[in-house]
């Protein structure tokens, strides 16, 4: 197990991680330059559109330090610079002038020749078609005739293909091997771009803390890297803590142009409680100033407690520092320990379904090995399964006959029931074995009903949310039933993010479209009898409770401090309680408590605004305090719409209510009968908005005459109203989904 290393990237959003993790992938050859695709692991459409990672993706990744075959910055390990720097700069410099002269999509003896004109222009001594002997145990066993030999200490393989890949990088580091020479620049002219490939054969051992090191990386010909790449969300929070239970380390790495964030902080505590081996990188560093790049490493460094020389510089677009990082990773995290346990014993950290062969558990092996046809059994749920395929992800589907301690794979499970499938959940080969620490169930905070638009695709519904729930653990959801909407399901959450992104899901994946409730959050009631009660649904608030208790939540923002002041006028808005803030090198910490109703409405994008974008954000659940609070009822056209009542502060409810008919009257559309709009608190009416019928002129088309017959169709027209009235009043009223985000901001 020395030659694995088991690790994850974690960070704030839009830091970069999946970018990062693309060149990581290109670096090790895992994926072709051909197949690449930017946030290759990104694979549901929703995180594409919203460039945001919203699932964990693991992979499998093989590194071979001595192989060479690398990026144009590859350095020797036994120099500080670049083998041969000046002239490989000169080449490339040389090269571009071709490009730049003549473009792509001529033969190779064309840029052969150009070329041999820039290298006598540039002072470049060089031999073309040299006859190189290839010596094998201090005798010639035949030649090598490259295009160019530059100083007589660089190759030049120049080709004119569509594209290269990693076949072509083996084969000039293949001619290395036998040769005197240890650099060599493979030049493709291809016919959509210019390649350049920096290929050195290089044999010095990489660097160890000490000669009695057990890694013993100089003897290691292959390492097995298992990357998880993770959101940056608070509200996928549970996410990260899935995928910190499955490794022994992490990359925590930090966006150079924007600095230390508040997931940054919230993750780096999350992992340090794990006790995993954190290795510090600052990324972006191609678009950041220097001046960014030494703040942010020192800020860095000193969250982390180590010298500002140990954070590496990375980018994830350009690839620059990659090799360096990935070094770093081999050398400083430590591989996987068998337990001492006999069971053989998996941790089941996602999951997947497929309609062959069921659902696919992705699995990190703690003890033991596991092979396809061995019998399993889930300890969380008791269910026993039979293996049908094990194997690993690269990151598609990679069949293989077992799968080893300290590796990360899948198990075809054949189950078709997602219920019987537990995130977090320890799978055996013996009924009796301990189950793994670090399971436990997702705590919702934000609850929001969904109905199908049309009635008959409840099934479906059901169905798509069990499916949802395999690939999203934190999910969890119950049937509901409303007079207006008919049936549904009642569904928790952890964030109004994650509510939104399941809503999304659940149209695009699965073509079904809903109509859903306000988010709510769940209070603590007390009933009369003594007996306490947990409302998720407003609706179900009752009238008669002698107390009421709301969901409190520990803020931390993280914003420069120009922007102190405008953040703290959001009191005007939201309930800001204990207001402490703190210096965080360049930038200001602000700590508070604030009600979870508030948190789940429109903070964000109100912190956005008065940050102009800086400002970053993340919460923890502190408990339960007591409130005045009031439920609000919203009814069109006499009909209480359930999916707008809610449990407000009582002293904002009369603006509240205010507010919202307000708005309803800009959003809703008019019809062909006036509609009155009011707000309700205890069955008092406390706001009022009517929305004027449509006006048609149905005397248009008359002329002259007597006026007779344009009050015969005023009436008509108005009998047919209030017959449209009542047809109206007896119908369910349906409210868009888009109508129940424009109400939640304040």
């Amino acid at each position: 197990m020395n030659n694995i290393r088991n690790f994850c990237i974690i960070a704030h959003i839009d830091h970069g991680k999946s970018t990062l993790a693309d060149r990581m992938l290109e670096l090790t050859g895992t994926i072709e330059k051909r197949l690449m695709k930017a946030q290759y692991l990104d694979s549901l459409d929703l995180e594409r559109e919203r460039g945001i990672t919203i699932k964990m993706a693991p992979v499998r990744m093989l590194w071979h330090p001595h192989r060479g075959t690398t990026r144009t910055d590859t350095r020797n390990v036994a120099e500080s610079k670049l083998l041969h720097e000046d002239i490989t700069y000169k080449v490339r410099g040389a090269v571009f002038n071709v490009r730049k002269n003549i473009g792509l999509g001529h033969k190779e003896i064309v840029y052969q020749k150009a070329l041999a004109i820039e290298f006598e222009k540039s002072g470049l001594k060089f031999e073309r078609e040299k006859v190189i002997s290839v010596d094998y145990d201090g005798k010639k066993i035949g030649t090598y005739q490259p295009d160019f030999v530059i100083g007589d200490k660089v190759i030049i393989e120049l080709k004119a293909l569509p594209s290269f890949g990693r076949a072509e990088e083996e084969q000039l580091w293949s001619y290395l091997k036998g040769l005197p020479y240890k650099v060599a620049l493979l030049i493709n002219f291809g016919s959509r771009e210019l390649e350049i490939k920096r290929i050195v054969y290089d044999t010095a051992p990489l660097p160890r803390d000490s000669a009695s090191s057990p890694r013993e990386s100089a003897e290691i010909e292959e390492y097995v890297l298992n990357l998880i790449d993770t959101p940056g969300h608070s509200d996928f929070g549970y996410e990260v803590s899935r995928a910190l239970h499955a490794v022994e380390g992490a990359i925590l790495l930090v966006d150079a142009t924007q600095g230390i964030q508040a997931q940054t902080l919230a993750n780096f505590e999350t992992a340090k409680r794990e006790g995993l081996k954190l290795i510090g990188a600052v990324n972006k560093i191609d678009a950041a100033t220097d001046e960014q790049v030494a703040e942010t490493r020192q800020d860095l460094a000193a969250l982390l407690r180590v010298a500002g020389n140990d954070i590496l510089k990375v980018s994830g677009k350009t690839g620059a520092g990659v090799l360096e990082l990935v070094r770093a990773v081999i050398k400083n995290i430590p591989p996987p320990r068998a337990s001492q346990v006999d069971d053989d014993r998996a941790l089941i950290f996602d999951s997947l379904y497929d309609e062959h062969k069921g659902v696919l558990a992705f699995v990190r092996v703690f003890d033991g090995e596991l092979e396809t046809n061995d019998g399993l059994h889930l300890l969380a749920t008791g269910t026993d399964i039979k293996a049908k395929e094990v194997g690993y992800l690269v990151p598609d589907f990679k069949r293989s006959d077992r799968i080893g301690t300290g590796e990360t794979g899948y198990i075809a499970t054949g189950i078709k029931d997602p219920d019987k499938i537990r995130i977090g959940d320890t799978v055996a080969t013996r009924r009796g074995a301990a189950p793994l620490p670090g399971y436990k169930e997702p705590q919702p905070v934000v609850f929001v009903s969904f109905y199908p638009d049309e009635s008959g695709d409840y099934d479906d519904l059901h169905r798509a949310l069990q499916k949802l729930r395999l690939t999203d653990a934190s999910l969890v959801f119950e049937p509901d039933m409303s007079e207006a909407l008919g049936r549904g399901f009642k569904g928790g959450f952890l964030g109004r993010l994650h509510f939104e992104i399941v809503a999304e899901r659940l149209a695009q994946e699965f073509g079904i479209q809903t109509v859903h409730s306000f988010p709510s959050v769940a209070y603590m009631v007390t009933l009369r009898n003594g007996e306490p009660k947990t409302i998720t649904n407003p609706k179900d608030l009752p009238e008669d409770y002698v107390a009421i208790q709301e969901p409190v939540a520990r803020l931390e923002i993280i914003t420069p401090s120009e922007y102190l002041n405008s953040i703290l006028r959001l009191r005007e808005y939201f309930r800001f309680q204990d207001i402490v803030t703190a210096s965080l090198g360049h930038k200001t910490k602000i700590t508070m408590n604030l009600p979870l109703a508030d948190l789940v409405s429109d903070l964000d994008d109100k912190l956005k605004s008065a940050s102009q974008g800086y400002a970053s954000l993340s919460y923890e659940i502190l408990g339960y305090q007591a409130a005045k609070l009031e439920k609000m009822e919203i009814l069109i056209n006499n009909q209480v719409i359930s999916g707008l009542t809610r449990i407000i502060p009582q002293s904002n409810a009369e603006r509240e209510g205010r507010r919202t008919v307000a708005k309803l009257k800009e959003l809703l559309p008019k019809l062909q009968y006036k509609q009155a709009i009011q707000a309700a608190i205890r069955g008092r009416i406390v706001a009022r908005e009517d929305i004027a019928a449509m006006k048609k002129n149905v005397t248009g088309h008359l002329y002259g005459g007597d006026r007779t017959r344009k009050m015969k169709l005023w009436k008509k027209q108005q009998k047919g109203k209030e017959r449209l009235k009542e047809l109206g009043a007896k119908s369910p009223v349906r409210i868009p989904a888009s109508i129940f985000k424009e109400l939640l901001r304040k």
